[in-house]
């Protein structure tokens, strides 16, 4: 039986499959993206932009300008008795509407559905996305 390929081709394909594979993680490195064209900050040093938070943490449930699985943003600084409440409230929505009178009836409107919590912001990227959505960025 005449073997197809020798110890030397295997090597030489693995070579340079390795070598391709290689070059594609190279050449992907730093150029993560939010899925939308925005750019990800890819280094601790390199703090996101509004647009870009908003993309990663708010754009699946809400719009800027309009109403869609959660209300829409714009503005939404007016709505609240205090920033530190609506701040609270993107955190951990679930203990602001065991307190607050306007948080539950944001939840009674929108169906009873909590918006998921975000302990993960700090106060800086709440106000880079409220200053996106409000169209200053």
């Amino acid at each position: 039986m005449q073997q197809i390929f020798t110890k030397r081709t295997l090597f030489r394909l693995s070579t340079i499959f390795v070598f391709i594979v290689a070059s594609i993680l190279y050449s992907c490195q730093g150029q993560q993206s939010s899925g939308d064209g925005v750019p990800v900050a890819t280094s601790a040093e390199e703090k996101p932009s509004g647009a870009q938070l908003f993309n990663i943490n708010c754009a699946q449930c809400h719009k800027r300008n309009e109403d869609f699985t959660g209300p829409a943003l714009k503005g939404v600084e007016a709505r609240w008795k205090d920033k530190a409440t609506l701040y609270a409230f993107i955190k951990n929505s679930q203990e602001v509407i065991a307190k607050d009178a306007y948080a539950k009836g944001l939840f009674d409107k929108w169906k009873q559905t909590y918006m998921q919590p975000f302990p993960q912001l700090t106060d800086d990227d709440i106000a880079s996305i409220l200053t996106y959505v409000n169209g200053e960025q």
